[in-house]
């Protein structure tokens, strides 16, 4: 009977490692696309900051372009600049609470296989 009740209770910790595991690889694929989405912004504020305010510049709106005031292209810049740092900080203190629980998962996970060879020693 004790058997059983550990052989579920490591089948549910195994599965919230796996899950914590999963979790951890999206977190860290989005943290990693916000932070090329920051460099790009900063490329694309530093070329555009050193053109004249007579060069047409121009933004992508699916399938087209618009042309765009200087001042209006860095402002659309800044804010998505600022919207993936803010992703970026959210995404790290998510990774935070799941590397804790990860953590928590993989002691309970030595838990369980110590005393389940300390029982099988008696």
């Amino acid at each position: 009977m004790a058997d059983d009740t550990i052989q579920q209770v490591y089948m549910r910790v195994t599965q919230k490692m796996q899950d914590c595991q999963k979790q951890l690889a999206q977190i860290e694929a989005q943290m990693s696309t916000n932070q090329r989405e920051t460099r790009l912004a900063a490329l694309t504020r530093r070329e555009i900051q050193d053109l004249d305010n007579s060069v047409p510049l121009y933004k992508s709106m699916g399938k087209m372009f618009i042309q765009e005031s200087k001042e209006d292209l860095l402002k659309d810049i800044e804010k998505s600049a600022s919207d993936a740092k803010i992703l970026i900080d959210a995404l790290e203190k998510k990774q935070k609470f799941v590397k804790r629980d990860l953590d928590e998962a993989t002691g309970n996970l030595r838990d369980i296989i110590h005393s389940a060879q300390s029982s099988s020693k008696k």
